[in-house]
């Protein structure tokens, strides 16, 4: 066996060779599988059935996924009929077009999401059968079941970077085992999920380069890099005027309401906290250093957010990250299951604190459509099938699928001119939405309503629009 390269302490050793995984090793992995898997379907679902879905961004995917499934490259109506990739490089989004194929419906994808989020949960698990205890292992596969990053997600409509998790977990788990062939093979499709992790290719590069395989890590970086120049490329061409806006995020002169030190630093501690807190001694602990680095110097705030989809990518690479540590602890005096059980401890902490469980068990107890969604439906049944509708960002996705009419939905503000409008406009009266206050959405509504040729449905907090007439 190869000795570790220098800098990379326990990067190899003894106990590094995967142990046969026993009946009840199976049986854990089996069940951290199956039941994260449901956990997260149920939530997503959950939230779906509440009334809580989004236009972004489970409306966005949705008809991404309907384009691909169509045969035709994705774009929004959302956005505008923007091609999404022009707005991020996201090809492997392509998987979703036989999910909605056979369910033409949102909660399909959030279906989908719920089953790669298991999937990588069960990946973890699996890495932890095979290099610990199984009272040790059952320890890693609670603190990644219950890793507020994966939660979060899930009760946060559907987004691309659910596709990298299974990928993260088997490339992070080759480099836990040296075989890093296998590791750069497994890193590659993440160049496929969003051009962002290109620079977590790179991260596995380094890792492997440090592990001795040096021309490989090369290789490999050229490989991340030439990926990058990709997306890149293929977004501007794709789309010329391609909107840039984002990058003002990262600018050296924060807007107003931006972020502080404290924003970031209590990211840091809630990523490190979240993870079972000793991963950080892992060497694979370098994987997470991209995703957590642009997220640091941006001054958006929602990219610091905890709560929200962006800590996903680095659920499974926080918890081979901490097999790697459990495996270098003695098994002595209880310190190992000590160890193990505190890190779950603090993975369970950091949620509860994050995501009351309260609301993630009404979410995903939750089987009925709320009285909003009904409303809702209930509404737009006065809307041809197949109609162009203009709907606001928690209407939109009711409208989507066979289950919601069918609808080409488009986005909407109480800022469009209404001689842009289609005939067709849904709207909530009774919540917030994007920017817009109830008050806002209300106003315009009075304001319309009271136009010729302008008939209004309102049932519950809905309002349906029908422009019948010039306008």
């Amino acid at each position: 066996m190869r000795s570790a390269a220098p800098g990379v302490r326990g990067a190899a050793g003894p106990g590094l060779r995967p142990r046969a995984a026993s009946p009840r090793g199976r049986l854990l992995v089996l069940l951290t599988g199956l039941v994260s898997a449901a956990a997260y379907v149920a939530l997503g679902v959950g939230r779906f059935q509440q009334g809580e879905a989004h236009s972004y961004d489970l409306g966005i995917f949705s008809q991404s996924a309907a384009s691909w499934a169509s045969g035709r490259l994705p774009t929004s109506g959302v956005l505008g009929g923007k091609r999404l990739l022009g707005d991020h490089f996201s090809p492997l989004t392509a998987v979703f077009g036989p999910v909605w194929a056979l369910w033409p419906d949102p909660r399909s994808l959030l279906v989908a999401q719920g089953v790669l989020l298991g999937l990588g949960a069960a990946l973890v698990a699996r890495c932890a059968v095979r290099h610990l205890p199984p009272g040790v292992a059952a320890a890693v596969a609670v603190a990644v079941g219950t890793a507020h990053g994966a939660l979060a997600a899930a009760r946060f409509d559907v987004h691309e970077v659910c596709l990298a998790v299974p990928f993260l977990a088997l490339s992070a788990t080759a480099l836990l085992e040296r075989r890093q062939v296998a590791a750069c093979w497994w890193s590659l499709p993440l160049l496929l999920v969003k051009e962002d992790l290109g620079a977590t290719v790179a991260a596995v590069a380094l890792v492997v380069f440090w592990q001795g395989r040096r021309r490989l890590g090369v290789l490999l970086a050229v490989g991340a890099v030439a990926g990058v120049a990709l997306a890149l490329g293929t977004m501007l061409a794709v789309s010329p005027a391609h909107d840039l806006t984002r990058l003002s995020t990262f600018s050296a002169a924060p807007a107003a309401g931006g972020v502080s030190t404290a924003d970031r630093l209590l990211l840091v501690v809630t990523v490190v906290v979240g993870g079972g807190l000793v991963w950080v001694r892992s060497p694979l602990a370098l994987l997470t250093v991209p995703t957590l680095a642009w997220r640091l110097v941006s001054h958006e705030p929602s990219y610091l957010s905890s709560t929200l989809h962006y800590d996903l990518v680095l659920v499974p690479v926080t918890g081979v990250a901490l097999v790697d540590v459990l495996r270098r602890v003695p098994d002595r005096r209880g310190l190992l299951p000590g160890t193990a059980w505190g890190a779950a401890a603090c993975s369970a902490v950091v949620t509860v604190v994050l995501l009351p469980p309260g609301g993630l068990l009404t979410a995903a107890t939750t089987w009925r459509p709320a009285a909003r969604v009904e409303a809702l439906r209930t509404a737009s049944d006065v809307i041809p099938t197949g109609a162009v509708v203009a709907a606001d960002n928690s209407s939109g996705p009711y409208l989507l699928g066979r289950a919601g009419g069918g609808h080409d939905v488009r986005g909407w503000s109480v800022d469009q001119p209404l001689d842009g409008l289609p005939d067709w406009v849904v709207l909530a009266t009774d919540r917030a939405n994007l920017g817009m206050g109830a008050e806002r959405t209300r106003a315009w509504l009075a304001r319309t309503r009271d136009l010729p040729g302008v008939v209004v449905t309102q049932v519950g907090g809905t309002a349906v629009v029908h422009f019948t007439g010039d306008r």
